[in-house]
């Protein structure tokens, strides 16, 4: 009996030592970041950092939250933040916090303070979006949609995909992003967000970098091929042109699939498979659909498909930069750790690609 009453004494007093060593604030003496924007500052060498505050209102049933914004210049990041406590009366918390900004003027410079920085605070999560914003981050974090009712979760919704599945917006957590500027063999990329007008965003672009700066921004429709390359059953349209007429069919599945062939060192070459079934979406003409016409617009689709995942491709080579992991592919099917990276090199400028599209239009819509 005496060996119980022992245990919970000591129960009860370990219970007090953690309730008074921790600094517990309860949520109405907090303030919520949920989204953190970086720029340059006016002096060189200095951050201009923007944090988007959810100001929460207990009570469940308003559906229009406050927010606020407070933005201060310092040499560090963290040295900002630190100011930022001092314009506000409750603690800052950054357990909600789901997107970091990069302003474009940071991101043609060097990303790699902004990110080593994240990733070592240890109240920000590693699986919060990255994107650069344009023209800059605190533009993007003022854009308020009317249809936003929690701040910043149009943001949030956009990027993660769990609003919108749009096939120009790639997310890039913070884990991807770090493991892509320090992993040989497969550079970084980012989104990109326009601030267009108090309302409205849009994101439709990639930035590819080179491990620390932006050197190449893709176009909206090469931001859509780049995504079907990368993953799967991306949900989209394409254009095939037959006989005169013009033809969009839709992606229901698709996959993507490369192979790097080196046997002949004086002709490398990715060679891309393509699959995708679809469906008829639109038809310009006035010509009855048949099922041999399906198989026509599927070839000629494929055809175009080849033929601009092709010139992307290349691009992409001439830029110097692997955003596809090609190079990290091609280290781990060889065995050499000492010179894999540098024959990979040698060979990359010299690459060709075969792409085949295989595009099956399975049906025309339902037209009643």
């Amino acid at each position: 009996m005496r060996t119980k009453k022992r245990a919970v004494c000591l129960l009860l007093l370990l219970m007090c030592m953690t309730v008074t060593g921790c600094n517990f604030k309860d949520i109405d003496r907090r303030i919520f970041v949920v989204a953190i924007g970086i720029d340059s500052g006016k002096v060189e060498g200095t951050f201009k950092v923007s944090l988007k505050l959810a100001i929460p209102q207990g009570d469940v049933t308003k559906i229009d939250e406050k927010m606020q914004i407070l933005t201060e210049e310092s040499e560090s990041i963290s040295e900002a933040l630190r100011r930022m406590k001092s314009k506000v009366e409750k603690e800052l918390d950054y357990v909600h916090c789901k997107t970091i900004i990069l302003g474009e003027q940071i991101a043609a410079k060097d990303i790699r303070h902004v990110i080593d920085w994240a990733m070592r605070r240890r109240d920000i999560q590693s699986i919060l979006n990255f994107a650069i914003g344009r023209p800059g981050a605190l533009e993007v974090l003022q854009v308020k949609p009317p249809s936003e009712r929690i701040p910043s979760n149009s943001l949030i919704l956009a990027m993660s995909g769990q609003g919108t599945e749009s096939p120009f917006i790639s997310s890039v957590f913070s884990y991807q992003l770090m493991r892509s500027i320090y992993e040989n063999g497969i550079d970084p990329i980012l989104p990109i967000i326009e601030a267009q007008g108090e309302e409205q965003f849009l994101i439709n672009k990639v930035a590819l970098l080179d491990k620390s700066k932006l050197k190449l921004v893709l176009t909206p429709d090469e931001t859509r091929l780049f995504n079907l390359l990368s993953r799967s059953n991306l949900r989209t349209n394409f254009p095939a042109h037959l006989g005169g007429g013009m033809y969009q069919y839709y992606t229901e599945s698709s996959s993507s699939g490369y192979r790097i062939v080196t046997q002949q060192e004086d002709n490398p070459y990715i060679r891309y498979n393509i699959k995708i079934r679809a469906i008829l979406e639109e038809n310009s003409t006035e010509d009855m659909v048949t099922h041999h016409m399906l198989k026509e617009i599927g070839e000629s689709g494929a055809a175009e498909l080849s033929k601009a995942v092709t010139a992307l491709l290349i691009k992409i080579r001439d830029s110097g930069m692997d955003p596809m992991g090609w190079g990290l592919h091609y280290g781990a099917r060889h065995w050499n750790n000492d010179t894999e990276m540098a024959v990979w090199e040698s060979l990359y400028p010299r690459l060709e690609f075969q792409v085949k599209a295989d595009v099956d239009v399975k049906y025309s819509g339902m037209i009643k």
